[in-house]
């Protein structure tokens, strides 16, 4: 009688510690996912700020297609930053056609003052802190997710349910270095 009781109080601590360690899972992934979808909103802002400025800086120069045709495909692919690492792909390439406007902007005085430019370059800026700060917010969310998938004895569940892991939203330094090249035709 003893050693059935006692049994039954381990099964329901056992019990108690996997429903308590799933839902610990759960909470940690619709963290990750909620942290991205914060990011995704303001790359797809950011996104549709360059086209403008794209569209601006055309009206001054002859601007390289180059650029533009880089932003107009990622504006028309459905989800263009769907994850992490889809982010993380585009990324150098945005930074890349951000630096090239700023840069024919430096050899244009008259689109310099434009105030439609200014006011967009402003707002870019303004994005551009507002996804560091939420990029931040998610690799610190995605970190203790994948913490927790990890660890023992979490992972045990974390493997049984087929918890997925999560890329951080990060940038290799070596691509964004890169100096942009303006061709001015």
């Amino acid at each position: 009688m003893y050693f059935t009781t006692a049994a039954a109080i381990l099964c329901g601590i056992v019990v108690l510690w996997y429903f308590l360690t799933y839902n610990s899972l759960v909470q940690a992934r619709n963290a990750v996912d909620q942290a991205w979808s914060h990011i995704e909103v303001e790359l797809k802002r950011r996104l549709d700020l360059i086209q403008n400025l794209v569209e601006i800086a055309k009206g001054y120069a002859k601007y390289e297609r180059e650029t533009f045709e880089q932003v107009t495909a990622l504006r028309s692919q459905e989800r263009p930053f769907g994850d992490a690492n889809a982010a993380n792909s585009a990324e150098p390439n945005l930074t890349r056609a951000v630096g090239q406007i700023m840069i024919l902007a430096e050899n244009y005085p008259q689109l310099r003052a434009d105030q439609s430019f200014l006011n967009l370059q402003k707002e870019l800026t303004e994005t551009e802190n507002r996804i560091a700060d939420r990029r931040h917010a998610y690799n610190q969310t995605t970190n203790k997710y994948l913490n927790l998938i990890r660890s023992f004895p979490s992972n045990l569940i974390a493997n049984l349910q087929d918890f997925a892991e999560r890329a951080f939203f990060d940038v290799p330094d070596a691509e964004v270095a890169q100096a942009p090249t303006v061709k001015l035709t």
